[in-house]
Order: C-alpha cells, then sequence, then structure tokens
C-alpha cells in the first residue's frame, strides 16, 4: 500500500510541476501603442535586440538573450547587450548536472551588459553619477527574452526574453522610462530553463517606493520571433532557429543546434 501511495503523490509532483504558473507573468502588450510610439517601433526595437544578440553570439547561442537601449526622441539606440560568461558569482547563475556533479557557469545578463555600456558611455561623456542616474529617466530598455541615443536623457530598454528578479530589480533602481520585453518567464519555465518564477511585474509591485522614475512595462513583443530563439535548448525535436542545424553536443550529451558555418 505505501508504495503505490508513493508513486501516486509523485506523478501529482510532476503533473503540478508540468502545469505550474508564473503569477502574472500575461502581461502582453503586443499591437498597444504606449507613450505615443507605435507598435511598428517596438516590432524595431526588438528585432535589433535580437539583431544585438546574433552580432555578439552567432545565430543560434545558447544563452540566447539581447538587450538594447534606446532613445525614442531621438529614434536611437544607445547600447547594446547580450549574455556572455564571467567567472563572477553575482551574475547569472545558469547551472546544469554534468556526470552528476552540479556545475555553475556564470554569465553577464544581457540587461546588466547594457547597462553597463551604457554607463561607460555616459562616464567617456564625462557625467557626473548624478547626472548618469538622472538620465536612465529617459531612456527605454528592450530585451528579448522577461530589456544611447544623441540626447542621452530619454532612456527605453528593450530585451528580447523577460528579465528575471534581479534585472528587473535593476532596471527599477535605475529608474528607465520603458521596460519592453519578448518572451516571457513562464515561455522559458516550460521549455526547460532553470529560472526563478517571479514575474517582472510582481518584481515592479514591490518597487513603488523606489526614487526616480515608475517605469512602464511592456511586455510579450514580438514573441513569435523571440520564442524560438528559447525553445530549442532543450528539446531535441524543436527546429533550430535562424539556418542553424542539428548536432550532437559532446559537452551536453544530446542534440543541439549550432551554426553550420562555424564548423
Amino acid at each position: 500500500m505505501i508504495l503505490p501511495k508513493i508513486i501516486h503523490l509523485a506523478l501529482l509532483a510532476a503533473s503540478a510541476a508540468a502545469h505550474f504558473v508564473v503569477p502574472n507573468d500575461d502581461q502582453n502588450m503586443s499591437g498597444i501603442v504606449v507613450n505615443g510610439i507605435p507598435y511598428s517601433t517596438r516590432v524595431k526595437y526588438m528585432r535589433l535586440a535580437n539583431e544585438a544578440l546574433f552580432e555578439q553570439s552567432g545565430p543560434c547561442p545558447f544563452a540566447a538573450y539581447g538587450t538594447i537601449i534606446v532613445n525614442h526622441t531621438s529614434d536611437e539606440v544607445v547600447c547594446r547587450g547580450a549574455n556572455f560568461r564571467t567567472g563572477d558569482p553575482t551574475y547569472d547563475p545558469s547551472r546544469r548536472a554534468i556526470n552528476h556533479i552540479l556545475m555553475f557557469h556564470f554569465s553577464i545578463h544581457g540587461e546588466i551588459s547594457a547597462i553597463n555600456a551604457c554607463t561607460a558611455v555616459f562616464q567617456a561623456r564625462n557625467m557626473t553619477a548624478t547626472q548618469i542616474f538622472a538620465a536612465w529617466a529617459d531612456l527605454s530598455i528592450c530585451t528579448n527574452a522577461p530589456s544611447l541615443p544623441q540626447n542621452l536623457l530619454t532612456p527605453n530598454a528593450d530585451t528580447n526574453a523577460e528579465s528575471c528578479p534581479m534585472c528587473a530589480s535593476a532596471i527599477r533602481w535605475s529608474g528607465f522610462k520603458e521596460y519592453i520585453y519578448g518572451t516571457t518567464i513562464q515561455h522559458n519555465y516550460n521549455a526547460g530553463w532553470g529560472v526563478i518564477t517571479m514575474s517582472s511585474y510582481d518584481v515592479f509591485q514591490q518597487t513603488r517606493q523606489l526614487p526616480g522614475y515608475q517605469t512602464v512595462m511592456l511586455g510579450q513583443i514580438l514573441t513569435n520571433e523571440t520564442d524560438p530563439l528559447f525553445s530549442w535548448q532543450y528539446n531535441e525535436s524543436y527546429p533550430c532557429p535562424n539556418g542553424c542545424v542539428k548536432e550532437m553536443s559532446k559537452t551536453r550529451g544530446y542534440m543541439a543546434c549550432v551554426d553550420p558555418n562555424s564548423t
């Protein structure tokens, strides 16, 4: 009697995990005009966030996170960023098991990479710390995964996937005017990614007393193009994006997407 009960409980736990819903993660703003900016402009910059990724990491990188920082007043990309690995554990702890040993691969998230790049731009222009902090309120950050122009005082950030809680917090601490993302945390959770299952919406709800601009969040922009970038890494049957092909990965031990021109 005990064994069937254990099996039943295990099946229930597996079913619950498979159907887990990230709270408040459906923030679809596709097609909506916000702050007088047409949706076609949002699409343009989300594609540029993807291009920033491809230029740095190729057509099908495993960590497909790309981010740009935009000044919509001058219609200009100020800074770009993409995930890349470092040895610093304060950055992204993405982890995987190899031969039953938990291995950590730390990487700078695209949002942090873009913010660092813009900070360097501001410093090169001899801006003070106070001036740099004030500048974020005019910019938008756009990231593909849930992301500076001539007039440095109008920032938006575009990121191709929804930011993790760390990056969402950094966006709010910076006081960006807007935060635009594509693929959701829910999608990446369902696709097998190791993620912290807290939506950007819930992070933002806890930041109302922070100084600076109350960042506007626009979610799920151009997901028909961003979702495929995050869908193949843990699914051998999912087609590769951007002309990449399936090959057996010696490091991962299963079929993964690779750039045919890199081999």
